[in-house]
């Protein structure tokens, strides 16, 4: 059967279309090996374009049911994804004693698909935010732009990931950087209306930088980061 999948024609950059669609030799397998272990005994995720299907195709893995009535039965459903950087995935919790880890399995999904170093980033490969976003967004955007995505910190709250920009509104003047998520429909449950390549999706967001602001959700964007 043909592929019939298309790229996201939106984003100006996109490392999810390139690392799980382009590019189709077997996944790296990392140090962190046992995670997924717990994650996929089947390996199934050693497939990028597997990936890529459970994101675009897949609702039970990109966009899990909420329930009206019940946080329990919501969360069971979370558990079920296995979508790499779903850090609510039962196996994974499994693996990491139920602690959640938003910004290490990032690394984890980054080192393993997307081409980072297994070290992790120190003082000199940040970039803070501060006053004026500027330099850390043209930084992040030049990264991007070689394929190599970023760790973007909420201020100690949350972690998310990088993987593409785009500009919007009046004059273009804002920019869009499209974002991995590990916590299903974001950190607050704002990601309600979330969609790439047409499809809904419950792990994937947008963070906006709009002149002085850098936000995530409601959270503002502290630094960004990657291996030197």
């Amino acid at each position: 059967m043909s592929d019939t999948h298309t790229r996201d024609p939106s984003w100006k950059t996109d490392l999810i279309w390139h690392y799980f669609h382009t590019v189709t030799t077997p996944a790296r397998t990392p140090a962190y090996r046992k995670f997924y272990s717990n994650q996929d005994p089947s390996d199934e995720l050693d497939n990028r374009h597997r990936v890529y299907e459970m994101l675009v195709d897949e609702p039970l893995h990109t966009h899990p049911t909420l329930s009206a009535t019940s946080t329990d039965e919501s969360m069971e459903n979370y558990k079920k994804s296995k979508l790499p950087w779903n850090q609510n995935n039962g196996g994974f919790l499994k693996a990491v004693n139920n602690e959640y880890w938003c910004g290490s399995i990032l690394k984890i999904v980054f080192v393993r698909y997307m081409g980072w170093k297994m070290a992790e980033p120190t003082a000199r490969d940040q970039v803070s935010v501060g006053r004026d976003p500027s330099k850390a967004v043209d930084w992040t955007i030049k990264n991007l732009e070689k394929k190599v995505p970023v760790r973007a910190s909420l201020g100690g709250a949350h972690y998310v990931g990088i993987v593409g920009h785009r500009t919007a509104g009046p004059d273009n003047k804002i920019t869009e950087f499209l974002c991995l998520d590990p916590w299903a429909y974001g950190i607050d449950g704002g990601n309600q209306d979330m969609k790439y390549a047409g499809t809904a999706t419950a792990f994937l967001g947008i963070s906006k930088r709009d002149g002085a602001t850098w936000t995530y959700s409601n959270k503002a964007v502290a630094f960004v980061e990657r291996p030197s």
